[in-house]
């Protein structure tokens, strides 16, 4: 793959050898040959993710997330753990030890491109802007008060009280959605899934038929909220969009994947 331009996106380091592993991902690059930026995860905007040939993330996880919501092309992504003893780094399929190696392996293309599945969300006819890589959430606008919709999911509808719903991608199905009692999918799996957190069943409300389920690719969730203000949320790291009682948010794969260096057959 030649590289002609590349963006690191970054977490500011907190550790000594977290900065010395940007400086040398940053030397490594210049070793090869290859022009690159580097902008701060908290202040990313579209236009520095323009006409580059690969992506870097640079930290954890959540930079991962941060920066994804900008990649809305073909341009691949490849994840770099800042610090392996203290972050997690799903998503991150390389470290300050490897990177040299796995740039390598990307230039003589030895690795192979994967497809993430990822969802996608609207407010009545309006699409919000951002992607969702791990899941969208679907709450009230104050996190403490109960959210009260209507669900409807493959023709069923069903009056539910809740603390919200998480509507998540495969990815994501090994993250807030496992923790919150869900399943897990193939990771490069185009099904979605769906769970409701901390269902209310009582006298007043459904008896939570509708709780937890795997969805196919042409499918999709539709909530509305019967009183009070929501919210939806992509990946937890985006912009809150805020929606009114009676407003009908609809959520559905995406026909933008996001492509990933791989160096396994996960």
């Amino acid at each position: 793959m030649k590289i002609g331009k590349a963006l690191i996106v970054y977490t500011k380091p907190k550790r000594k050898e977290e900065k010395e592993a940007l400086d040398h991902i940053k030397g490594t690059l210049k070793k090869y040959d290859i022009k690159y930026k580097i902008r701060k995860r908290e202040k990313l905007k579209a236009k520095f993710f323009r006409n580059m040939d690969l992506i870097l993330a640079f930290g954890g996880d959540g930079t991962f997330l941060m920066a994804s919501h900008y990649v809305l092309d073909k341009v691949p992504m490849f994840g770099i753990n800042s610090d392996p003893s203290t972050k997690e780094g799903f998503f991150m399929t390389a470290n300050n030890d490897d990177f040299e190696k796995k740039l390598r392996r990307i230039i003589n293309n030895s690795f192979k491109i994967k497809k993430l599945q990822r969802l996608e969300a609207y407010i009545g006819k309006k699409r919000i802007p951002d992607l969702a890589l791990n899941e969208y959430y679907v709450a009230s606008e104050k996190p403490y008060h109960t959210a009260r919709y209507y669900l409807n999911v493959r023709g069923k509808r069903e009056r539910q009280k809740s603390s919200g719903v998480l509507v998540s991608t495969a990815a994501g199905s090994y993250a807030w959605v496992k923790s919150a009692g869900g399943k897990e999918l193939p990771l490069y799996s185009d099904d979605f899934e769906y769970i409701i957190r901390e269902p209310y069943c009582g006298r007043t409300a459904a008896k939570c038929r509708l709780f937890n389920d795997i969805l196919k690719k042409y499918e999709k969730i539709v909530i509305e909220f019967e009183i009070g203000n929501g919210i939806i949320i992509a990946d937890s790291t985006a912009t809150e969009h805020k929606f009114k009682a009676g407003e009908k948010v609809t959520i559905r794969l995406s026909k933008k994947p996001l492509n990933v260096i791989s160096f396994d057959n996960r």
